[in-house]
């Protein structure tokens, strides 16, 4: 079926064609009929990143709240600033003639002005949990006419630190008023699983897994190089020359390296790529700034910690680099290589391992259940390299000896 099929509003279906959307995908497709109807069923829902969750909730929420009610209809819960500015503009699109009211809710701006959006009549609330706690205890918002309730990116949250805000959400907060739980991840810890059972009270909850056998995007390459720490930055100057991306992410573990690697990359003669960085220590408006920037394609390279891992989303993304592997487990992996490969489109990811870091790798390779290639680093050539003199070229097929590089740890 196509969402022109659907038992959709109409101002909804004009919204999905204007945003050139007219097939759902996988986790639309078994979630939106499910919350369609008028009932109670709550939705546990996992799907890899990068396959349309957030329409997933975002239609029949849309479809479902009564215009002409201004108050509170549904609330969504996001980790991540970023995550909210996008949900928002997701609604925002979607309700382009149905002229619903959505705010977005987060921390290191305006409370005041915050709370004069919620009393103008907002109906749906796109809010990280502390902002949403504070302005609920302040109060100046209200959930008793709450309908839906969404957990977004809901394992993010939880590695975040934000279970007990979000224990207080649904269990205090919202006590007595019943709405439907909408739950969705691209992993399903014991813990969220815990609170949509609390949470449904015997309610049915109708779990939905279209990832459970595929943890990663199908069409992002995965590849690695074993590389010397001393010779890490080398073999990745040698790496971005060799692919020259169009668009991409650099995932490194600490804000000072983000900012270090930025200032060396951008010294780099010849490499002619834009760069710059995205982590914590960045202002709100500076995030937003270089999220712009990227997007609008005045960045080539977008040198960030996990910050950037979970809740961008920019079609445009052809690799994903992991400098470092990340620490903080394979699913951290997942969700950064989930940048590239956006909805169906083919992306590149490449990693750089030490000795050190194998035991790193053959963890993330037993958690997806397949095998990352290995890359050759004789295959890494320079600029330099491909300006050779012919006559080096000659000899090197003559002799059939390669032209001596230096050598990854392993080798």
């Amino acid at each position: 079926m196509k969402f022109q099929d659907y038992d959709l509003n109409n101002q909804i279906k004009l919204a999905l064609n204007d945003m050139g959307i007219y097939d759902p995908t996988k986790i639309q497709s078994k979630a939106i009929p499910r919350l369609l109807d008028r009932g109670k069923t709550h939705i546990l829902g996992q799907a890899k990143t990068g396959t349309g969750k957030t329409l997933a909730f975002a239609i029949p929420i849309t479809n479902q709240i009564n215009p002409k009610h201004r108050y509170i209809q549904a609330v969504v819960l996001v980790p991540t600033r970023e995550l909210c500015k996008q949900v928002y503009s997701v609604f925002t699109k979607l309700n382009k003639y149905r002229k619903l009211k959505a705010v977005e809710i987060y921390g290191g701006v305006s409370l005041e002005k915050q709370r004069k959006e919620i009393k103008a009549g907002a109906q749906i609330v796109i809010a990280t949990p502390g902002r949403l706690m504070d302005l609920y205890r302040r109060k100046a918002i209200s959930f008793r006419d709450v309908r839906f309730v969404v957990l977004d990116e809901a394992d993010r949250m939880l590695d975040m630190g934000f279970l007990p805000d979000i224990q207080y959400i649904l269990f205090d907060a919202m006590r007595g008023v019943y709405p439907r739980l909408l739950l969705f991840s691209a992993t399903m810890l014991k813990q969220i699983r815990k609170i949509a059972h609390q949470f449904s009270n015997g309610e049915s909850l109708v779990e939905i897994n279209v990832s459970k056998d595929d943890l990663t995007v199908e069409n992002c390459k995965q590849y690695y190089y074993r590389v010397k720490p001393d010779k890490k930055y080398s073999t990745f100057v040698s790496i971005l020359r060799k692919e020259r991306p169009k668009s991409a992410i650099i995932f490194v573990n600490t804000r000072r390296w983000a900012d270090k690697l930025k200032k060396r990359l951008s010294q780099e003669r010849g490499l002619r790529l834009r760069f710059n960085t995205l982590h914590g220590d960045k202002t709100q408006g500076q995030r937003e700034y270089v999220l712009r920037s990227f997007r609008e394609k005045k960045i080539d390279c977008l040198i960030a910690t996990n910050v950037a891992a979970r809740g961008l989303d920019i079609p445009h993304v052809t690799h994903i680099f992991n400098f470092d592997l990340p620490r903080e487990g394979p699913e951290i992996y997942v969700h950064r290589i989930g940048r590239t490969s956006r909805m169906e489109h083919e992306g590149k990811a490449i990693s750089l391992v030490t000795n050190e870091q194998m035991e790193v790798l053959n963890k993330i390779e037993d958690f997806m259940r397949k095998p990352i290639q290995r890359l050759s680093f004789d295959k890494v050539r320079t600029d330099r390299s491909k300006q050779s003199k012919s006559n080096q070229a000659t000899s090197f097929n003559q002799n059939k000896k390669k032209i001596p590089i230096a050598m990854p740890a392993s080798d």
